[in-house]
């Protein structure tokens, strides 16, 4: 191996140790950030009940429109596969704070949403979530608390 090559190879090795040496917690707030995203996507477009289920803790609570709902009532409110109900999401987290096996996450999802219903419409909402995970896990939400924004009509 010539000195190039050699140096080469250094810098790579080195590279590729720096950017799998993350943080943990920049790993898990990454994880966290994640499930948040499949938890939208599961529900709303591919409307999988197993793998959104899976996404749940066992205790698992919703907070919305003045309601608490367990998973099972969350669950059947999913849209129907047939259904003519499409969305898009964007999340802008401003807090991903994890301790130990606990971390919580405060975003606004921003939603394109269109249905039969109702016609194409833009909908906000501030949310919180608290997520766990047992050992050899991966993170579920436990609660998830969502504030519909309206914005007053000029």
């Amino acid at each position: 191996m010539n000195r190039r090559h050699f140096v080469t190879a250094s810098a790579l090795l080195l590279g590729a140790g720096c950017a799998a040496g993350q943080p943990p917690a920049a790993v898990d707030a990454a994880a966290i950030k994640q499930v948040i995203a499949d938890y939208y996507e599961t529900f709303f477009r591919t409307r999988d009940k197993a793998k959104y289920r899976s996404l749940l803790t066992d205790d698992y609570l919703l907070l919305e429109d003045g309601e608490v709902q367990d998973s099972a009532t969350d669950i059947a409110s999913m849209p129907a596969s047939n259904s003519e109900y499409q969305r898009s999401d964007a999340f802008e987290f401003r807090v991903v704070n994890v301790r130990d096996d606990t971390a919580y996450t405060v975003y606004f999802l921003r939603s394109d949403v269109t249905d039969k219903k109702d016609g194409p419409r833009h909908m906000e909402w501030l949310e919180s979530a608290v997520l766990r995970r047992r050992t050899g896990r991966a993170w579920q939400v436990a609660l998830l608390h969502s504030t519909r924004i309206v914005k007053p009509t000029a």
